[in-house]
């Protein structure tokens, strides 16, 4: 026989949902002390008439003991209803002395009272402690409570002559008890589906802060990699203008127009760096579409830049490029620092090599220079430029290794296996 397709399963309508309390579940829920200060009312009214009614009911009659008794106990049990919900155990408690102290003074005790506290524990503890009071309850109701009202009166009774208020106790605490399971289990779940909520909600909050500050992190290394190369770049083409201005003002007028192509392709970077935080540009303008990162196959621009600038780059290739274009920008930002940092701290370096050597899986970035320590330029460098290649290369799980070589010069020696940048 075949089997009859399975329908995907439709969206739930909106009139699918389930319905929120109502305004009378709403009100009672937000004002819990009224609730108590209702079911006090209540019962200390049932109490009353219990204390009055039935000792007249079975013909004794006296204004201390069987009356004054569970009067009193019934006003301080009523008192006690105002605590069951943070201490049912001593809810519990005063209603099990005030059946005590009415059967020292032989008055009949309400079974009500005790069910109202037993449920109490039920909702407010835990069923394990609920089903606990309703062991000691039924005991104490059922067998303890007749023994000795029997051994106190010297009563000669059979033990069944009590069985119907012993069922009709255990009838009134059995419904007693499944009514807090109940309620006790579903307030418990929905505490903790709403515990599990919130806990959500806040590693959300979370996870979206950790988020910002890895972003803001991510744009502070960005901005300082570009600033500090063009910033570099331009200081040092201007120091060469104008000491070629009287002696050489050809050579003088070409390092002021590369000083403007460095400036524009600086800003083109910075727009399209900060126009990646929003989609739209000052007053609901479209900003103009981004331009895709820089990738090794910029890197000759940025050396020719470097070597405008007075640097002596020789470049070696070994390999193909990784296809990743997150890795391919690491490498090109990774070798625009370096060179950044040989331009303001070497001393007339005769050679500066930068040597990519893309592997099977890895990719390696080595970049030396020969000049000696020399003091950086002015009002030029933040300090981050190691610590952000660093980071993009702990991005992707690699190494990087940076100091002084012998002889004189030093060296930025990174690897990096090829795969995508853990976040």
């Amino acid at each position: 026989m075949a089997e009859s397709p399975v329908s995907p399963q439709a969206p739930v309508r909106e009139d699918e949902l389930p319905r929120p309390p109502g305004a009378v579940r709403r009100f009672w829920s937000g004002h819990p002390l009224l609730v108590d200060a209702v079911l006090a009312g209540v019962y200390l009214l049932f109490a009353t008439l219990w204390a009055t009614v039935t000792p007249l009911s079975s013909g004794v009659w006296s204004p201390f003991g069987p009356i004054l008794v569970p009067l009193v106990g019934g006003i301080v049990a009523t008192a006690s209803l105002f605590v069951r919900r943070r201490r049912p155990w001593v809810t519990f408690a005063v209603f099990g002395a005030v059946a005590a102290l009415c059967l020292v003074v032989d008055a009949p005790a309400e079974p009500f009272g005790i069910a109202i506290a037993l449920y109490a524990v039920f909702v407010y503890r835990s069923n394990r402690s609920g089903w606990i009071g309703f062991g000691i309850a039924a005991l104490a109701g059922c067998i303890l409570f007749p023994a000795i009202d029997a051994a106190l009166r010297g009563r000669q009774e059979s033990p069944l002559s009590s069985a119907p208020t012993g069922l009709l106790l255990l009838v009134v605490l059995l419904v007693s008890a499944l009514l807090g399971v109940t309620v006790g289990d579903r307030r418990r779940y929905i505490g903790a589906i709403l515990d599990r909520a919130n806990q959500l909600a806040r590693e959300r909050d979370q996870q979206a802060r950790l988020a910002t500050l890895a972003e803001r992190a991510r744009i502070t290394r960005e901005i300082h990699d570009v600033v500090a190369h063009s910033v570099s770049v331009m200081v040092s083409l201007a120091d060469g203008a104008a000491a070629l201005a009287e002696k050489d003002p050809t050579r003088a007028r070409s390092a002021v127009q590369e000083i403007g192509a460095v400036g524009r392709q600086s800003l083109l970077e910075m727009r399209q760096l900060l126009g990646a935080l929003g989609d739209e540009g000052p007053e609901g303008e479209e900003r103009s579409p981004l331009q895709p990162n820089p990738g090794v196959g910029d890197l000759a621009a940025l050396i020719e830049t470097f070597r405008t600038a007075g640097l002596p780059v020789v470049t070696r290739t070994h390999g193909e490029p990784p296809a990743s274009p997150a890795l391919q920008n690491a490498v090109f930002r990774i070798v625009q620092e370096a060179l950044t940092n040989v331009l303001r701290y070497a001393a007339e370096p005769r050679t500066v090599t930068v040597t990519l050597d893309f592997r099977e899986g890895a990719v390696v970035v080595d970049v030396m220079d020969d000049g000696r320590a020399g003091p950086p330029a002015e009002s030029v460098g933040s300090g981050r430029g190691l610590v952000g290649i660093r980071e993009r290369v702990r991005l992707y799980g690699g190494t990087a290794d940076a100091g002084p070589i012998e002889g004189g010069g030093w060296r930025v020696h990174v690897e990096m296996p090829e795969q995508e940048a853990q976040r």
